[in-house]
């Protein structure tokens, strides 16, 4: 269950985010009309993607008039830098989804996952042979954004090649996704989490899928329903569902969802450390770091092997923070004269 919000919850005020086609009507009719697929096709690519020559008074922009502006307000509504070339990936995006909707008789409203998928692509790759060829590659990332609003998709987890904080920023807007990443970082660097370092791109990869999936970018509305079907499902792997876990634990601290549950088979009774200082040492290393599930769990293993040998040998070392050069030599020594095998190196 997620965690009641009571008032020890630290929500920021502020906008909400709203998608650029809240509150507008449109004529969402699915199926493409005769009349609407034989303007697309008299029009041309060259009006449809309204270059430089193109005739802005061409009879057939009023026959697909209602094809046009929910895409078109998609792009007013994009946080996008407004430069020459971004535009006309925009531009582009428009006559991408017009030739596409008159090829299938239906408007982008009521295409399946699968159709969005093979428009986009899995990869750069597929989206080139699938795309018109005169859609260029920086026509993708304006299309994903266009599957996200106007189409419902959700399956950027199984695709390759989508920069999820850039996506993020074009759909939400930069300002408010950088301040609630910005957020969740102050409370993992306060933890001691390299994840809280400014120079770190897991963290923001991950919110930001959050963000994508939960179809809003604000963290109040991060459930524990929302972080268990991430790992139910495998939605992450490797170092991004390390980064899931501490994202839950900060989003717990501000009092929108419940904490993480404790992982099993990580901390066994038989897998002490020795001295307290050390092992306490160990378990934020393990907690923190960004390697993946299997180094860290043979990593901290090694680290505990060593404090075990410190207490039996030299109870005096064991607090890592009075830790030098001279003690790191002769502890990797040591382990090794008593276990027949290298130590792991004390940094």
């Amino acid at each position: 269950m997620t965690a009641p919000r009571s008032g020890t919850a630290e929500v920021v005020s502020g906008a909400r985010w709203r998608s650029p086609l809240a509150g507008r009507r449109f004529d969402t009719t699915v199926a493409v009309r005769a009349e609407e697929a034989t303007a697309i096709q008299e029009l041309g690519v060259d009006n449809l993607r309204r270059l430089q020559r193109h005739d802005a008074s061409a009879p057939g922009w009023r026959v697909i008039r209602r094809l046009l502006r929910p895409i078109d307000t998609v792009n007013a509504g994009l946080d996008s830098p407004p430069t020459p070339h971004r535009r006309r990936a925009m531009l582009d995006v428009v006559a991408v989804l017009l030739v596409r909707s008159a090829e299938l008789g239906r408007a982008f409203w009521g295409w399946t996952t699968e159709e969005w998928v093979y428009l986009l692509g899995r990869d750069q790759p597929e989206f080139c042979r699938h795309a018109p060829a005169w859609a260029g590659d920086e026509v993708r990332p304006y299309l994903a954004a266009h599957a996200y609003l106007l189409g419902s998709f959700n399956g950027f987890h199984a695709m390759a090649g989508f920069h999820r904080l850039r996506l993020s920023w074009r759909i939400f807007g930069q300002d408010g996704v950088n301040s609630e990443i910005a957020r969740v970082r102050a409370i993992l660097a306060r933890w001691g989490y390299q994840l809280g370092r400014d120079d770190d791109q897991l963290l923001p990869n991950v919110v930001c899928q959050l963000f994508l999936f939960n179809r809003s970018p604000h963290l109040e509305d991060l459930s524990t329903e929302l972080f268990d079907r991430f790992r139910g499902d495998r939605l992450l792997q490797g170092a991004r569902l390390n980064t899931l876990y501490a994202t839950q634990r900060a989003v717990a601290e501000l009092g929108f969802c419940d904490p993480p549950r404790p992982r099993t088979g990580d901390h066994s009774t038989k897998a002490t450390g020795g001295a307290p200082a050390w092992e306490q040492w160990v378990n934020q290393w393990h907690e923190t770091s960004t390697l993946t599930h299997r180094t860290r769990g043979q990593t901290r293993s090694n680290l505990l092997r060593v404090g075990r040998w410190l207490a039996a040998e030299r109870p005096q070392d064991a607090d890592p923070s009075d830790w030098t050069r001279k003690n790191n030599t002769s502890t990797r020594s040591g382990t090794h004269q008593r276990h027949g095998h290298r130590a792991c190196r004390i940094t």
